[in-house]
């Protein structure tokens, strides 16, 4: 009975963010009735171990969630971020908007540029180009995701919160299981970047075309005119942080840092250093924001934890297929679904992971790799804040765009991590 509650507390919290309920009340209310039904003292809890599982969480994460922002927000305001996906987009042409676009998605979230900045970057961009092919803007948001959303922030190296979380609770670097993890990076690709260009062609051939709106107008308005910084410019504060993250092994925290320092020495010229401080206060405001709702999360299943029914339930995820690589993977993405967001998924499961796997002898640089992508699978479900977001932002809905998202963004990463881990076993790090 006790497992049932918990899986009760679990479809509440589901059904409060379907509802568009704020995640912290929605936390906050299945918390209480998770720990009532527990026969646990709501009060007691929720004043002890939700607040200290929240700030715990909070507190570990605060400067790569704040950092991250505001490099995102530098590439922002500077340019930098508009100039590299020009750069790509007028190297490959016209004969490959798709593509080109994806392409600019994935090198912007690789280069530390955070999925909500790349929205903003982008959408201009895709505008213009979709306009210039004929191309329906039903399709807008699906072209972002597969670029800015998927393989680029599992890889190996990639300083997206996706890939570091795992390394700051586990002890792994972020280039942890940097072969296999490559290769499932370029399968993923292949097959978000085969899907997305059938999509599109398909699409045309259905007779659906571009229809400019009014919004469509005033962005690209706002963008004409705007000096940019050059591509190689616009390019080494990313590769810096890169490489004082993998090559030098800084620690997240002090390489986000180290790019931050960089951006604003590079993009000096075109950083409008009237308003900066207004910007960077932003970019505070957008990171904590963003951390805070899944340290809310992270306090829900501190509850979870307290409940008699928890070690039954472990026990049952720990059987699943015999391998602590398959039961984590599952774990990340159900977990990542309810909550609609994947590092909401990862700061429920990893403290456990590390609890109870890393005994048994697991690979942790396999874990780690298994974890980002999961995290990246159901995370994008209908009711995930980002997907409603870039539906609102274009100008679009989930009845004629998220079709195509769902396909990209959560059944070719099921299929990626079913394969990830196969390749594991294969040689021999499962």
């Amino acid at each position: 009975m006790g497992i049932l509650f918990v899986l009760i507390s679990l479809g509440l919290l589901i059904f409060f963010c379907f509802r568009g309920v704020p995640i912290f009340f929605a936390a906050l209310i299945s918390g209480i009735f998770l720990l009532i039904t527990a026969g646990l003292n709501p009060i007691e809890q929720m004043t002890t171990t939700y607040v200290n599982g929240l700030a715990g969480y909070f507190g570990q994460f605060f400067f790569i969630f704040v950092l991250g922002s505001l490099f995102g927000k530098l590439t922002d305001i500077s340019g930098a971020a508009d100039s590299i996906a020009q750069a790509i987009i007028d190297k490959l042409g016209d004969k490959f908007i798709i593509p080109s676009l994806m392409v600019a998605g994935a090198v912007l979230a690789y280069g530390g540029v955070s999925v909500f900045v790349c929205m903003f970057t982008l959408y201009p961009l895709m505008v213009s180009l979709f306009k210039r092919g004929d191309i329906s803007r039903t399709l807008i948001p699906a072209v972002y995701f597969c670029g800015a959303g998927t393989f680029a922030c599992m890889m190996p190296g990639s300083p997206q919160i996706q890939n570091l979380m795992p390394g700051q609770i586990l002890g792994t670097p972020a280039t942890a299981a940097f072969v296999p993890g490559m290769i499932s990076a370029v399968f993923e690709a292949v097959l978000v970047f085969a899907f997305m260009i059938w999509y599109a062609k398909r699409s045309k051939e259905k007779g659906e075309h571009f229809e400019m709106t009014e919004k469509d107008r005033q962005t690209l308005a706002l963008k004409e005119g705007r000096e940019l910084p050059s591509v190689i410019i616009a390019l080494i504060p990313m590769i810096i942080l890169l490489v004082t993250l993998n090559i030098f092994k800084f620690t997240a925290e002090l390489a986000l840092f180290t790019g931050c320092i960089s951006a604003l020495i590079f993009y000096y010229k075109q950083i409008p250093w009237k308003d900066i401080w207004k910007h960077l206060n932003d970019g505070t405001k957008d990171g904590t924001g963003s951390l805070f709702n899944t340290s809310a999360v992270v306090g829900f299943g501190s509850l979870v934890q307290m409940t008699p029914a928890f070690d039954t339930l472990i026990t049952a995820v720990t059987g699943i297929g015999g391998s602590p690589l398959i039961a984590s993977g599952i774990a990340v993405t159900l977990l990542a679904g309810v909550c609609g967001s994947g590092s909401g998924g990862m700061g429920i499961v990893l403290p456990i992971i590390k609890e109870y796997f890393v005994p048994m002898g697991v690979n942790l640089e396999a874990m780690h790799r298994v974890c980002a992508l999961a995290s990246l699978g159901l995370d994008s479900l209908p009711h995930n804040g980002l997907v409603v977001s870039v539906l609102n932002v274009t100008e679009n809905d989930h009845k004629h765009s998220y079709f195509p998202v769902f396909i990209t963004t959560c059944v070719i990463p099921l299929v990626t991590l079913a394969f990830m881990i196969a390749l594991f076993y294969a040689m021999g790090m499962a």
